[in-house]
């Protein structure tokens, strides 16, 4: 193991081109970027030391991002420039470094810190007005029980509690895919707590939870082969004794019954990780859209 004489803390995006690279895929490409950037990282202890790279949080599969977080310790002391220049030289296709942070070295782990994720989606086969009627819904609840599949298990929880907040707007025009109606696509904006001890909610699974209150299934842009069914994704709803209301609307009902159409996430993002005390008390809910 050498010793850490300095700790970066990276801001960085990924875009297109790494969309669809696996965690440890990723680990391993920022890995060959510090040896060609001739980064002097730090080492870990054992038999195969590794380099002292810790991510915040591991991406979903297809999900876009803005503001990433990963502490990266070094063995050798480098300014900000001559680090952005090596990091620069090898940099993983589809990632850039958004911002640069010295760090003291002594700081608690990045992971425990975090507090909260943004994100933002784009959901198609939906009317604004009828997404704005269920994501009401679903904050309005006191409780939202789903349950979550593990290996061969079935683990009940309550998804409110990780809904700090979600807004509805207008669809990106930039993400929708060509020839698809305006008026049959919406913007969905979310905060979702992402703690290790108070548990973290994921994106799809409010997709799907929104979804089953619409009377539809779901699902999301990114699925590995390229062919998602229709079917909710993420956690499956609780039993019918202890679930939501659906929303009741004669077309809901001609939806659900038919199962013509399953609401559709495209160029889903994670546009932000917040740590604890970087968001006020009062900072529940996502940022306005016309200001991200």
């Amino acid at each position: 193991m050498s010793e850490v004489r300095q700790r970066w803390r990276l801001v960085f995006a990924r875009g297109e081109e790494a969309r669809y690279l696996a965690h440890l895929d990723a680990v391993r490409l920022w890995e060959r970027a510090f040896r060609r950037g001739e980064i002097p990282v730090a080492t870990s202890e054992g038999f195969s030391p590794r380099p002292k790279l810790i991510f915040a949080a591991p991406l979903q599969l297809g999900m876009l991002a803005e503001h990433e977080l990963a502490d990266m310790y070094l063995a050798e002391r480098l300014t900000a420039p001559d680090l952005r220049a090596r990091l620069q030289a090898g940099m993983p296709r589809g990632y850039s470094v958004v911002e640069l942070h010295d760090v003291w070295i002594g700081e608690p782990a990045l992971a425990p810190q975090l507090a909260a994720a943004d994100y933002r989606m784009t959901l198609l086969n939906v009317e604004q007005a009828r997404l704005e009627q269920a994501a009401d819904l679903l904050m309005a609840a006191e409780k939202l029980p789903r349950e979550r599949r593990k290996e061969a298990r079935t683990i009940p929880y309550d998804l409110r509690p990780l809904v700090l907040g979600l807004r509805v707007g207008p669809a990106d025009p930039a993400a929708l895919p060509p020839d698809t109606p305006v008026s049959t696509s919406a913007g969905l904006w979310m905060r979702l707590r992402h703690t290790q001890d108070r548990g973290s909610g994921r994106a799809e699974e409010v997709v799907a939870a929104l979804a089953h209150l619409m009377g539809m299934a779901a699902r999301v842009d990114g699925a590995e082969d390229g062919e998602s069914a229709p079917e909710a994704v993420g956690s499956e709803p609780a039993p019918a004794s202890r679930q939501a209301p659906a929303i009741e609307s004669k077309a809901t009902m001609a939806e659900s019954a038919a199962a013509v159409r399953a609401l559709e996430v495209v160029r889903p993002v994670r546009e932000r990780l917040w740590l604890a005390g970087e968001l006020a008390p009062a900072e529940h809910a996502p940022a306005d859209p016309s200001a991200v």
